[in-house]
């Protein structure tokens, strides 16, 4: 935690968002308080596009999956003084207590739904044809996730037929569907119709499971 102790020793507020998926979709004004602030983050391209696509511009962000952490302070004007002051210990632990305290494991549904890449979609409408759970809308002329919540989770089905690689998963394992920059997928053969029979499949389990059935006597 080299970045965040260098931050807090040179005046700077750090705080430890576990789920900037959540915040989306749950708090307009908690993603405005982020946002006015600088965001350090691993794929900046799926956490801005969580940001535009409920109209906000962050003051920065900073990718700190790629980038050196002496690079990352020097382009805010930090300068790494861990050489010369040693952390203490009660400063450590506090330290550690705050990320552990940050990312506590949670229960109930995760917040797993598709992001826009505005830059790069180009509203040609196959993730809104593909899904079968009425998670995009088609408003004029224009490709939304309009119903975010009724996405099936841990299924990244549709950003894998957009030809644009422009839905984002943030919180999908591999690049470029999490947003990332390498194309660790790219080697794959798509099958859109295994895709969509695998997505139907899911969809028929899950209106059975949502209907009880009455045994005659």
């Amino acid at each position: 935690m080299g970045i965040s102790g260098s931050l807090r020793r040179a005046g700077y507020t750090v705080v430890f968002e576990p789920d900037l998926c959540e915040k989306a979709i749950s708090s307009d004004n908690d993603m405005a308080k982020i946002a006015s602030s600088v965001v350090m983050a691993c794929y900046p391209r799926a956490v801005s596009a969580l940001f535009k696509n409920i109209g906000l511009n962050p003051e920065g962000i900073i990718d700190i999956r790629n980038g050196r952490e002496n690079d990352i302070l020097e382009s805010i004007g930090v300068v790494d003084d861990s050489n010369s002051v040693k952390m203490s210990e009660l400063s450590k632990s506090l330290e550690d207590a705050t990320l552990t305290e940050a990312f506590q494991p949670k229960t109930g549904c995760d917040a797993w739904f598709p992001v826009i890449d505005r830059e790069r979609c180009n509203n040609c409408g196959k993730c809104h044809d593909f899904c079968l759970f009425g998670v995009y809308s088609r408003e004029d002329r224009k490709i939304l996730v309009k119903n975010p919540l009724n996405c099936k989770n841990n299924c990244p089905a549709c950003a894998r037929v957009c030809p644009q690689k422009a839905i984002i998963f943030p919180k999908y394992e591999k690049s470029p569907i999490n947003g990332g920059l390498e194309d660790e997928e790219s080697a794959l053969s798509i099958d859109t119709k295994a895709l969509y029979a695998d997505a139907l499949r899911a969809k028929l389990s899950e209106r059975r499971a949502g209907v009880s059935l009455l045994k005659r006597r």
